[in-house]
């Protein structure tokens, strides 16, 4: 009894741990595509963009991301390799008992022939069963025939089991090991890759050395136009707020307004509350893209000693990509801003989503949009060739990092 749950523990584990490695197997391979979806998006970038003075910083911040996901590439495949190597060395193994069983089973399998040849005769059963001292003996050695005969049986069926388990066991070996060298090849070529990469950003870099002082003006001034942008924004937010509570009232008594928050009905709370158990889960307002730039105060991509701060996300993705809510709600306001292209702001309760730098535009102000409603298309800069749709989150008049909403990729 022990030996059979030992066997039967021996074998639940073993399945575990297959459908571990093949969970594991499906997760690299999505990091993989992604990441090469990433790298083929920042050719196409770089492809179109016209190397002057003025984008040479974007030049070398595209260079510098395109490395910086060709070594997370390259480390994934590295680890895919090394889970196919896992897998080749337990198959093996597997291959090399299963050809033990079946090199035993057949030796006991031919030996139970030859002893059944030798006693072949049917005179020889008929007689086993008549020398019975009595009919229960007599019985009982029926019965033992009858186990015999389907102990046979069940024998060669074993024969052919482990026969069928081996051949499917060296085909997928087989398939492993070329699926491995596949890999192997591409892990090369990354690596040749890189080291081209490399040569380039050097170049770039030593382009731009002598230029530091224009370079950081440059950023600066963007900077000072970002936070423009920013402050034109929270001024219609401010609006709103201020028309949402101008004249309410609650059970009866006169509400007193607030400056910094939105007046909410029981509509907009449950909308607010939904929009906030939505956390973590908010599908994202570009399809293809990825995060160019990050929320929050940070150091500059080429230079790390100038800080750069952003309101919400950049998301870089294709050219004429559409732009989709990321929840439901009333569109609150549409802004052509000056360097930033046309905004629209979409209000869930207290809650608003920011669609910022878009070329055109679906909806208009007072239209209910539902989660993942097409309301507009991203607009691409004709300097440098990106086309980055730059995502904001607010909270009544709080900024909120938009990546702790967006679902993880």
């Amino acid at each position: 009894m022990k030996k059979i749950f030992l066997l039967f523990l021996i074998i639940f584990i073993a399945q575990i741990n297959d459908t571990q490695a093949q969970n594991r197997k499906k997760r690299l391979e999505a990091k993989r595509l992604e990441l090469q979806r990433e790298i083929n998006q920042i050719n196409r970038q770089l492809q179109k963009v016209k190397r002057t003075q003025h984008n040479a910083l974007e030049f070398l911040s595209q260079i510098n991301r395109k490395i910086k996901i060709r070594k997370q590439l390259i480390s994934s495949l590295r680890k895919e390799i090394n889970l196919l190597s896992q897998k080749i060395n337990n198959t093996d193994k597997q291959i090399l008992s299963l050809e033990k069983d079946l090199e035993i089973l057949k030796k006991n399998y031919a030996e139970m022939i030859r002893q059944s040849y030798k006693s072949r005769s049917r005179n020889s059963k008929i007689y086993f069963l008549l020398s019975a001292e009595d009919f229960q003996q007599a019985f009982k050695r029926m019965q033992y025939l009858k186990q015999y005969a389907n102990y046979r049986k069940s024998q060669v069926k074993e024969i052919e089991q482990k026969k069928k388990a081996l051949e499917i066991l060296k085909k997928d070996l087989e398939k492993s090991k070329k699926e491995k060298q596949k890999l192997f090849q591409n892990y090369k070529k990354e690596q040749e890759l890189i080291v081209q990469e490399q040569k380039t950003q050097q170049q770039e870099v030593e382009k731009i050395k002598n230029k530091s002082a224009f370079y950081i003006a440059q950023i600066r001034k963007k900077e000072r136009e970002k936070r423009k942008i920013d402050k034109l924004i929270e001024a219609e937010i401010k609006k709103a707020i201020a028309r949402s509570n101008r004249n309410r009232k609650t059970k009866g008594k006169h509400y007193i307004s607030s400056k910094s928050k939105f007046f909410m009905t029981p509509e907009a709370k449950k909308l607010a509350d939904e929009f906030s158990r939505n956390r973590g889960l908010l599908p994202w307002p570009v399809k293809k893209a990825y995060i160019s730039r990050h929320y929050g105060k940070q150091p500059h991509e080429i230079y790390k000693k100038v800080m750069v701060i952003n309101s919400g996300v950049n998301l870089a993705t294709e050219k004429d990509s559409k732009v989709y809510a990321v929840f439901k709600g009333k569109v609150l306001q549409i802004q052509i801003i000056p360097g930033g292209n046309t905004t629209v702001m979409i209000k869930h309760g207290n809650y608003l989503s920011v669609y910022q730098n878009l070329k055109v535009v679906y909806v208009k102000p007072g239209d209910f949009v539902k989660t993942k409603q097409p309301i507009g298309v991203v607009a691409t800069d004709p300097t440098t060739g990106k086309t980055e749709l730059k995502f904001l989150i607010y909270k009544n008049l709080t900024k909120l990092n938009p990546e702790n909403w967006l679902l993880k990729k």
